[in-house]
């Protein structure tokens, strides 16, 4: 959709970044979707400073956009990374992958 020439993107919603960020955790975790708790702090599943690192590459990599590397640390919970991802990507006017 165009309006005065200009795209116009469809904005993401926190829930839509939110189920992505899940089956992400999962598959680089190796562990059922449904294991995941939003809630429940990234740390819990194991991942240490080195492993966090590599995530937030990871995570910028597959979504375009540039993330502080203590990211997993100031965002502890899926929950809140994926709002923080939802606000960088619609700033940016990205889309999930």
């Amino acid at each position: 959709m165009t309006m005065n020439n200009t795209m116009v993107e469809k904005q993401l919603a926190r829930p839509e970044v939110l189920a992505w960020l899940i089956s992400q955790f999962a598959d680089w975790l190796e562990v059922p979707v449904e294991e995941l708790d939003p809630r429940r702090p990234i740390s819990s599943y194991g991942l240490d400073s080195i492993s966090a690192v590599t995530l937030s590459v990871q995570l910028e990599e597959e979504l375009g956009i540039e993330l502080d590397t203590a990211v997993l640390f100031d965002r502890p919970t899926l929950e809140s990374l994926a709002e923080h991802l939802t606000e960088s990507l619609n700033a940016e006017g990205r889309q999930l992958p």
